[in-house]
């Protein structure tokens, strides 16, 4: 057993929780669409052209030099590519789908931590309609960020909001 906090009767659910989630249909069906696009070359190549350039153009903007207009073409374009790439489009696609339904089990597992029982499904959608932090389980932001464990303040001065999980 991994090194952990959790009980052994947790973590005896965890686990099957996690099998669960591995075995569902829309995980399944989003992990093929993943291995498609890694089976892809152009569609790699691709993505990974857009995020350089992405990351060249805020490493410009950090230091103080926005971006000029045909650098911000050029981006739009490559992304743009990306959209309208089938198997791009569907790696991203289900990269969001995995992530929202992580996002709803975080969600379900902070609001039974704040309540201290498990939450109704019209609670956990409420919530996440309010785009309540997925991290409303305690903890800090930096630089405007949630770590993880925001309980929807900042510790650290910033503004008291954790912006990460908001709209």
């Amino acid at each position: 057993m991994a090194n952990t906090t959790l009980s052994p009767d947790l973590v005896r659910l965890t686990a099957a929780l996690a099998d669960a989630f591995a075995q569902s249909q829309p995980v399944v069906s989003a992990r093929a669409h993943i291995g498609l696009f890694y089976q892809d070359a152009a569609a790699t190549d691709l993505f990974r052209r857009v995020s350089e350039y992405g990351a060249q153009l805020q490493e410009k903007k950090a230091a103080g030099m926005p971006p000029g207009e045909e650098e911000l073409a050029k981006f739009d374009q490559l992304r743009s590519d990306v959209v309208n790439n089938e198997r791009c489009r569907s790696f991203l696609e289900a990269r969001e789908q995995l992530d929202l339904m992580l996002a709803t089990v975080n969600q379900y597992l902070c609001l039974a931590i704040d309540k201290g029982h498990a939450p109704t499904d019209e609670e956990v959608a409420e919530s996440m309609t309010r785009h309540v932090s997925a991290c409303s389980c305690g903890g800090h932001c930096k630089d405007g960020e949630c770590n993880g464990n925001c309980d929807g303040h900042c510790h650290d001065g910033h503004d008291g909001h954790c912006h990460k999980h908001e709209a």
